[in-house]
């Protein structure tokens, strides 16, 4: 059996990918996708059974997948378990928004072994719980390996619940957190900029987006923190937003640009024209002020 699974482009992503890996073997055919990228058809048609991991496609794409192919959906995002709702009732996998996608997939293959501390810790900066101590300075840690499911030297210890292996990336995260935090506190300063987005009080900056730039954000007052990239995507100019909140429900704001994700992150593209924000938001920016 030929065996594809997509799955999201980050931590998350990644280690729902490695879990996979090591519950169907090392022949699974994985495929790292961000939204609005184009499926790939080469991998599609020769796949009897389809995985999709912490990410999803459109609701056409979902189902003509489930049709054609054995076909499992394992994912935490609200705006996608929304839109499917009534059509994924008979898909296998599992559908939650309390947990993130990687402790979803442990639980799912590995339902009779504990989840592993490193699952945990990836879990619980992805959803922002923060409930573990050592969250922060491990994800610091993982980020500076390649992460890649494939990477067996960094995931087969980690997936074995190694403790030495989770201390080392602790301590190497607690080296470099402070750092990555000044940064961070000081790129906001310098690049962000004021606007009323959507009637909401926003700070834009045109930087990576990372939870960690949007809990920033959120401790400077505002309701939104709206972080943009720009690449070329497709053959034309496209602008990436990553949307962060504690106040508003993003997610209904990024579907209503063609985007989606969590009430509290969210996420959406669209082809640049003159502004860094949609030609049909509403925005207003404030040209005189800047809360650091």
């Amino acid at each position: 059996m030929t065996i594809l699974c997509l799955h999201h482009n980050d931590a998350d992503g990644r280690a729902c990918g490695a879990i996979v890996r090591r519950a169907l073997g090392k022949e699974v055919t994985l495929y790292e996708m961000d939204y609005g990228e184009s499926l790939p058809l080469e991998l599609v048609v020769v796949a009897d059974h389809i995985l999709i991991v912490d990410f999803s496609l459109s609701k056409e794409e979902m189902a003509q997948l489930a049709i054609y192919h054995q076909f499992t959906w394992i994912d935490h995002h609200k705006s996608a378990i929304d839109e499917l709702e009534g059509i994924a009732d008979d898909w296998a996998g599992v559908r939650d928004t309390s947990e993130a996608a990687c402790v979803l997939t442990w639980r799912y293959f590995f339902p009779d072994q504990a989840v592993p501390k490193a699952i945990t810790l990836i879990g619980d900066r992805d959803i922002w719980r923060w409930a573990e101590t050592d969250t922060g300075f491990f994800n610091e840690g993982l980020y500076q390996n390649y992460t890649r499911p494939n990477n067996d030297d960094l995931w087969n210890p980690l997936l074995d619940d190694d403790p030495e292996k989770v201390s080392e990336l602790i301590e190497l995260g607690r080296v470099l957190r402070d750092a990555h935090l000044r940064e961070i506190r000081r790129t906001t300063a310098r690049y962000g900029f004021t606007v009323t987005f959507e009637g909401y009080r926003t700070l834009a900056v045109n930087i990576r987006s990372s939870g960690d730039l949007g809990e920033h954000i959120r401790t400077l007052g505002y309701q939104i923190g709206y972080c943009y990239v720009e690449k070329v995507s497709e053959g034309e100019l496209t602008t990436y937003v990553t949307l962060y909140s504690d106040q508003v429900d993003v997610s209904k704001i990024a579907q209503k640009f063609g985007g989606g994700g969590h009430a509290g992150a969210a996420g959406f593209h669209f082809a640049r024209e003159n502004s860094p924000f949609p030609p049909e938001a509403e925005v207003i920016i404030d040209l005189h002020s800047h809360d650091e």
